[in-house]
C-alpha cells in the first residue's frame, strides 16, 4: 500500500475504531454498580482484590489474613486492587479494571484487524462484533480475571502482527545473512507480544496456551518465508538465524514478565525462591486434583460444562439471578448466539482459506482459536464457558473474515453489502435484545423467557 493511502487509510482506522471503542465503553460502564452485591466468582477475586489493595482482611470480608484465590497468580487480583485502591471497596471499585479493560480489548480486536486486513471498514466491523459479543461484555462488568486475560492475549497477537507487518519489506526475498542479522536484532514487537502473553500467563495459567499459539505462528511464518525464497532446509536455516530470538520472545521475557507480579509475595517471605517453587506446586496440585463430582456424585457445580458444548452454548452461566417476588433481574454468562453458533461455518471456512488461498491472515486468527479451545476437550477438571472469554475476540475477527470476502467476491454490490449487513446486525440486535439479562436490569418473567430459549440455559 503506497505510505499516503496507508496514512489515510490508518486515520480512518483510529476515528471508527475509536468511535466503537466510545460505545463500547459506554454500555460497559453504565450501571456497573448493578447489581450492589457481589456476584459469583466476585467472592473470590472482588475480595481479593480488597485484600491486595491492603484493606484489612476482616473489611474485605476474610477469615483470615490469607487470600482466597491463591490458586491463580497475583497479576488479575493486583489489577482490580487498582479499581478498589480508586474508588473504593464497593461494585464500582471492584469492576472498574475489568470494564477498562474490557473496553480496551475491543479497541485491541480493531487494530489487531486493521494489521490484518489494511481497511478501516473492517477494523470498524470487527471491532463492533467484539464490542457487542455478549461473553466478553460480561466478563467486562465482572470482577473476575478472564477479561485480563483476554486483553492480554488480543494485546500479544496484535504485537505479533505488528511484528510480522514490520518485517514484511525483509520477507519480500531471503536477506543475506548480515541483513538478516541486522532485522533480527531490530524485532521490538516480537518481544513486545511475548511480554503480553507472559502477563496473560501471570493472570492464569491458561495463558499458556495463547503463548504457544504465538510462538507456533512466529516459527511457522518465518519457516514459509525461507520456504519461498527458495531455501532448500527452511526450516534448519529458521532455527538457525531465528531461534535466538523466537527463544527470548517465548520464552525468557514471558518469564521475566510472569515473575514481576510475584516480586511482593516474594518479599514478604525473604525472597525464598524454594517458597515460590512450594506455590506452583500446591497450585498445580490443587488444578490437577479438582474433580468433578463430589463423593456423593452430585456434580460439584450447577453451571459445569465440557468444552464440545462451548460452540453450542449448551450451558451458560447464570452469574446472577434475583426471581420472585421482584422477577427478574439476571446476569448471565452467554456467547452472542449468532458468533458462536456462526462460528461452526467460520472455523472451517478460515482453514478453508488458509490451505486453499494461503492467506496468513485467516491463519492468525484460526490458530489462537483452535489452540486455545482444542486442549480444553481433553481435560478432566471442571469447566465453564467463561473459558472462551480470551477465544471470543478472535471469533468476532473470524466472523469478519468471511463478510469481507462476501463484499469482494464479485456478487453484485447491493446484495454482497445487504446480505454483509444483515450478518452484522443480527449480531448486534442480538446484543441489544439480550442486553437485559446480561446487566442485571430489571425485566417480567415473559421478558426474560423471552430470551431464555432452552432449559440448559436456565
Amino acid at each position: 500500500m503506497p505510505f499516503t493511502r496507508q496514512v489515510s487509510a490508518t486515520r480512518k482506522a483510529v476515528l471508527v475504531v475509536g468511535a466503537v471503542t466510545l460505545l463500547a465503553g459506554a454500555v460497559r460502564f453504565h450501571a456497573l454498580a448493578r447489581p450492589p452485591e457481589k456476584v459469583f466468582d466476585e467472592t473470590y477475586y472482588a475480595t481479593d482484590g480488597c485484600w491486595y489493595a491492603g484493606e484489612p482482611y476482616e473489611d474485605c470480608g476474610l477469615e483470615s489474613d490469607v487470600e482466597r484465590s491463591w490458586v491463580h497468580p497475583p497479576l488479575g487480583k493486583q489489577i482490580i486492587a487498582l479499581g478498589i485502591d480508586g474508588f473504593g471497596n464497593r461494585p464500582f471499585g471492584w469492576r472498574f479494571t475489568a470494564a477498562l479493560a474490557g473496553t480496551a480489548t475491543v479497541t485491541l480486536i480493531g487494530v489487531l484487524a486493521f494489521l490484518l486486513f489494511g481497511s478501516a471498514l473492517w477494523a470498524g466491523v470487527a471491532a463492533l462484533l467484539g464490542a457487542t459479543e455478549h461473553l466478553l461484555f460480561v466478563q467486562s462488568r465482572i470482577a473476575m480475571l478472564d477479561v485480563f486475560l483476554a486483553f492480554f492475549v488480543v494485546a500479544g497477537f496484535a504485537l505479533l502482527v505488528a511484528d510480522r507487518r514490520r518485517s514484511e519489506p525483509a520477507r519480500a526475498t531471503e536477506p543475506l545473512a548480515g541483513e538478516e542479522e541486522a532485522h533480527r536484532a531490530r524485532r521490538p514487537f516480537r518481544h513486545l507480544a511475548g511480554a503480553a502473553f507472559g502477563a496473560a500467563v501471570a493472570v492464569k495459567w491458561s495463558g499458556l496456551l495463547a503463548l504457544a499459539a504465538a510462538a507456533a505462528l512466529a516459527a511457522g511464518w518465518e519457516y514459509a518465508r525461507r520456504k519461498r525464497a527458495g531455501d532448500t532446509r527452511p526450516f534448519l536455516s529458521s532455527t538457525r538465524r531465528e531461534g535466538l530470538s523466537l527463544y527470548t520472545a517465548f520464552i525468557v521475557v514471558p518469564l521475566l514478565v510472569y515473575l514481576i507480579p510475584w516480586i511482593p509475595w516474594l518479599a514478604e517471605r525473604s525472597f525464598d525462591l524454594g517458597e515460590l517453587v512450594g506455590q506452583h506446586g500446591r497450585m498445580a496440585e490443587y488444578h490437577l486434583g479438582l474433580d468433578t463430582t463430589k463423593e456423593s456424585g452430585e456434580a460439584i457445580h450447577p453451571y459445569m460444562s465440557r468444552a464440545g458444548g462451548w460452540l453450542l452454548l449448551l450451558r451458560p452461566v447464570a452469574y446472577h439471578w434475583q426471581g420472585e417476588p421482584d422477577c427478574c433481574a439476571e446476569i448471565l454468562g452467554i456467547g452472542n448466539p449468532a458468533l458462536y453458533w456462526g462460528a461452526l461455518l467460520v472455523i472451517p471456512y478460515l482453514g478453508l482459506v488458509w490451505a486453499s488461498r494461503k492467506e496468513w491472515q485467516a491463519g492468525a486468527i484460526l490458530v489462537p482459536i483452535l489452540v486455545q479451545l482444542l486442549p480444553w476437550f481433553v481435560v478432566a477438571r471442571p469447566l465453564f464457558l467463561f473459558y472462551m472469554t480470551p477465544i471470543s475476540p478472535f471469533l468476532a475477527l473470524g466472523m469478519a473474515y468471511p463478510i469481507r470476502d462476501l463484499i469482494r467476491s464479485g456478487l453484485d454490490r447491493r446484495v454482497a453489502y445487504a446480505a454483509a449487513t444483515v450478518v452484522v446486525g443480527v449480531c448486534v440486535g442480538l446484543f441489544v435484545f439480550y442486553l437485559p439479562v446480561l446487566t442485571a436490569a430489571p425485566v417480567t418473567y415473559d421478558q426474560w423467557r423471552a430470551r431464555v430459549w432452552f432449559d440448559g440455559w436456565v
